[in-house]
């Protein structure tokens, strides 16, 4: 090798070690409130000044590690996971060039209180995450998007412009612990899917059907060519009809009353309209997009974004709703 060529090695890595030597390392271990390690769990990184966010998940020993940080001001965000435990945040966190942080989470339990068998949103994460392929097609050409799905929440919600009236009744119903949630009554828990459930979708040329374990089990999305009647009678999953732009589904739902709940248990009016946009990218992965319109409600449109994992081989299990269902003591026992 002539000088020139170790003069150009030699300043390679040179470059190189410095760029490694510049960033930093945020590590980890998140355990539940019982100290039991949490596999799968999503991580977020977020660089306070350039908005950059880094991501990874924990191993199955719930570890994680994000490494090649510049150095700077960091928050470590994990996300809702499924209804078994609450988004963790920690803030001010220092990464330094060539230094690895600790920085460990203890997560809280969310509405199921630690039940066991209550994980089912984190268990089916990680029994099939090691799915990959290319995502399948039907007969014509579109994206298949039948299958069952494990639905998930937006990880990093916008705030709802919501108008003062609805703040207020959001702020009671927190308040109040959702005591007087629809799904408490046996009524329908939700206008469209963006829960940690179990969804089974059924896709055939004309008809996309939503299925889940929820108080009506079904919903419809008409893909005929069909437009929205011109009277509505309001109902609580409204009108659905479909159409596609290239690979995307796109869902379009009027005619909604004005009983059911949005998200962050906000109200609404009957001047609700939602947009939902379906893409699989590839087998195991489907986009789940939404715009939320009510301009009774809010200032200006409310955007979702979801992402959702396959998982074959589950099954819906038969789901009965018996409203104001409560033990009555045998006579023996009074």
């Amino acid at each position: 090798m002539t000088w020139t060529g170790i003069a150009v090695s030699t300043l390679l890595l040179v470059s190189t070690a410095f760029a490694q030597g510049g960033r930093g390392i945020i590590a980890g271990t998140v355990t539940d409130p019982d100290g039991t390690a949490v596999p799968g769990a999503s991580i977020q990184v977020k660089h306070v000044s350039t908005g950059m966010i880094y991501k990874t998940q924990t191993s199955r020993g719930g570890s994680f590690s994000v490494s090649s940080l510049p150095a700077g001001t960091y928050e470590l965000l994990i996300p809702t996971i499924g209804f078994t435990f609450r988004p963790h945040v920690k803030k001010d966190l220092v990464v330094q060039a060539g230094q690895t942080l600790r920085a460990d989470a203890r997560l809280e339990w969310s509405a199921n209180l630690g039940t066991v068998g209550d994980d089912t949103f984190l268990t089916i994460r990680n029994r099939y995450a090691g799915l990959k392929g290319a995502a399948p097609r039907t007969r014509d050409g579109k994206p298949d998007f039948s299958g069952m799905w494990n639905g998930s929440e937006d990880p990093n919600p916008e705030p709802a412009a919501a108008m003062p009236w609805a703040l207020a009744i959001q702020k009671e119903r927190f308040q109040n612990d959702f005591k007087d949630a629809p799904s408490g009554f046996c009524l329908p828990g939700e206008i469209f899917p963006y829960s940690p459930l179990l969804y089974k979708f059924v896709q055939t040329p004309t008809l996309f059907l939503q299925l889940t374990e929820d108080q009506p089990s079904f919903r419809q999305l008409f893909l005929d060519g069909r437009s929205h009647p011109k009277d509505l009678d309001p109902t609580w999953k409204g009108h659905s009809i479909g159409k596609w732009e290239g690979d995307t589904l796109v869902i379009d739902t009027i005619g909604f009353n004005d009983k059911s709940w949005l998200p962050d248990a906000l109200p609404h009016t009957e001047m609700l309209r939602v947009v939902e946009r379906y893409r699989r990218p590839d087998l195991a992965h489907l986009l789940v997009d939404v715009t939320i319109e009510d301009p009774g409600t809010l200032t200006k449109p409310w955007n979702l974004h979801m992402t959702w994992e396959l998982a074959p081989g589950e099954e819906l299990i038969e789901y009965v709703c018996a409203e104001n269902n409560q033990y009555k003591a045998p006579a023996s026992e009074k």
